[in-house]
């Protein structure tokens, strides 16, 4: 994939995760980077048990775009920015969009054993930021062009995040963990099946 690629898929995320936090905080708050209450958001598009009992398989989406806080979404944002951009311009936009969705649904739905009802309402655009962190990682490990650039990212999408997970919870978040391992999994069976779309030095 050439450097020169627009980052179609990172884009369209990333401007469709503002859009939509900040329209549904506007809708609870009154402003729009009011902090929503967590009870509130399954209305809205959060991912929850119940839903996926009844076959609401949209909410696999909008559970990603919706924030609880505004000030976290405009975090989460710019790590998928920063980490998608890099990641697109190695593998296109289909294989962008399928670990934004993948790693992010799998953390998303796995948070959601991890709490009470109504407060085990899945959301929110760390997940993905997780699984693009796991897919960098792999081609750090294999010494990618741009290798510094690729660490900047890691350290600026991971450290706050881990940080955080640990000043709350003790340890990283499941939701965060399986994502980040699950990008880090579809790394290597990408690097397997498509090396050669994947500049690596040396190769």
């Amino acid at each position: 994939m050439s450097s020169n690629h627009k980052p179609i898929s990172t884009l369209l995320i990333c401007i469709l995760t503002m859009s939509f936090s900040i329209y549904v905080a506007y809708q609870l708050t009154g402003t729009f980077l009011g902090k929503s209450r967590i009870i509130h958001l399954a209305e809205y598009g959060g991912l929850t048990i119940e839903g996926i009992k009844n076959f609401e398989i949209w909410r696999f989406f909008t559970s990603q775009l919706i924030h609880v806080h505004q000030k976290h979404m405009i975090y989460n944002v710019l790590s998928i920015l920063i980490l998608g951009i890099i990641v697109e311009r190695k593998i296109g936009p289909k294989y962008t969009f399928a670990i934004w969705l993948l790693a992010g649904v799998s953390g998303t739905l796995f948070s959601t054993q991890f709490g009470s009802p109504p407060w085990n309402t899945g959301t929110g655009a760390s997940q993905a930021a997780f699984g693009f962190a796991g897919f960098l990682v792999v081609l750090a490990l294999k010494k990618a062009d741009n290798l510094y650039l690729v660490l900047v990212a890691l350290a600026f999408a991971l450290i706050p995040s881990l940080y955080l997970d640990f000043k709350s919870v003790g340890y990283p978040k499941p939701g965060h963990a399986l994502s980040f391992v699950i990008g880090f999994m579809l790394a290597l069976y990408f690097y397997r099946q498509h090396s050669s779309r994947l500049v690596v030095q040396g190769s």
